[in-house]
């Protein structure tokens, strides 16, 4: 049996560098030979505190039937190498460049019938709830989601079509029309991205909340009108001026995930503007429902993303969408723990992105 190399999720903090076997694809799915895959703050959360998402020994996922241990990595990039017997071969080719859309849903729901399969009750994604992530040399994808990419964008970009997609599905999901204004809660790498799908779709003008001082560099230098950070100045006020009636923005998108962060998205919209949150949160928090009901707003949530995948690659393609700047490091998958999970934990401030790749060259 073929063998390969790939980092291997045990629990907290432990994740290991191993030799297991090849996955061969079976059905519809194609095999990806991985070139490179960027860490998720949901690998980061897995590796610090988990496991979160990656099921346990005791309760396997519904449908893949995966428990611990399993390969990590879901933002991958690469070349079909096999087709599995039911791939559609005039669609899909060996040597096709993709990347990867790794949600995992039943399509039977009725969620997933309505063509809302990010709302599936049974979700999962590839490298969270299957044994086959991008942290390999090698993995699978059905083959509906291996997503062609053109030559003209690189695999290393490739690999941010999955967070871009997430910003991509937050932005379109929010309705923000064209000329509208926007506030982003948080410059992490969603928030970043949020950010520049918000310029590319034509927001006259996008305020981001933020204290670390490479953050704030990176989102005046990504097109933000203005950085406020809220330990300097009240960022509700700093809307209010900005806007033209002096009522605020009319989306905001929190990316934090804090308690101080949703209680600025709430106020620093306008009456009857829009609250989405796109952060996952890690315990419950207050809200005052009295700030939502006195000025109709509304407050919505969105989770990764649905057909999303083909519209971000055009715009990256075709030069709408930006990547520059979001990828901070290339590392090998050897050095995946030291220099990707603990350099984020570590150093946060100094990373948008880091992508692993599994052989050097």
């Amino acid at each position: 049996m073929a063998t390969m190399k790939a980092a291997v999720y045990y629990g907290k903090g432990d994740i290991r560098i191993q030799e297991v076997p090849v996955p061969e694809p079976t059905g519809d799915q194609v095999q990806i030979k991985v070139e490179w895959c960027g860490i998720c703050g949901t690998d980061i959360h897995e590796f610090h505190d988990g496991p979160v998402l990656v099921p346990n020994v005791d309760k396997p996922h519904p449908i893949t039937k995966a428990t611990l241990p399993l390969t990590l990595g879901h933002e991958f990039s690469g070349t079909i190498t096999k087709l599995g017997p039911d791939v559609d071969k005039e669609k899909y080719t060996v040597g096709m460049r993709v990347c990867a859309e790794p949600i995992i849903t039943c399509g039977e729901c009725k969620m997933c019938k309505e063509g809302f399969e990010n709302c599936c009750p049974k979700l999962g994604w590839i490298g969270l709830a299957d044994h086959t992530g991008g942290f390999a040399e090698y993995a699978l994808a059905r083959q509906f989601r291996a997503h062609h990419i053109p030559d003209s964008i690189s695999f290393e970009i490739g690999a941010l079509m999955e967070p871009l997609s997430v910003a991509w599905h937050a932005v379109r999901v929010s309705n923000i029309k064209m000329g509208q204004t926007a506030l982003v809660l948080g410059g992490g790498p969603i928030g970043i991205m949020v950010l520049r799908v918000l310029l590319a779709i034509g927001a006259r003008a996008v305020y981001l909340s933020e204290v670390s001082e490479s953050r704030k560099a990176l989102a005046i230098k990504s097109g933000a009108k203005a950085v406020f950070d809220p330990r300097q100045v009240d960022v509700v006020e700093e809307c209010k001026k900005a806007s033209v009636h002096g009522l605020g923005v009319d989306v905001s998108f929190d990316c934090a995930g804090v308690q101080a962060s949703i209680t600025t998205a709430i106020n620093a919209v306008r009456p009857r503007g829009t609250i989405m949150n796109v952060a996952i949160w890690e315990k419950p928090i207050q809200i005052s429902l009295n700030d939502m009901a006195l000025g109709e707003k509304w407050l919505s949530g969105c989770i990764c993303f649905a057909d999303d995948f083909p519209a971000v690659i055009a715009a990256v393609a075709d030069g709408r969408l930006s990547t520059d700047g979001l990828i901070s490091s290339h590392i090998e998958i050897d050095d995946i723990v030291e220099k990707g999970f603990n350099a984020i934990l570590n150093e946060k401030d100094k990373h948008v992105k880091i992508i692993a790749r599994p052989v050097k060259k």
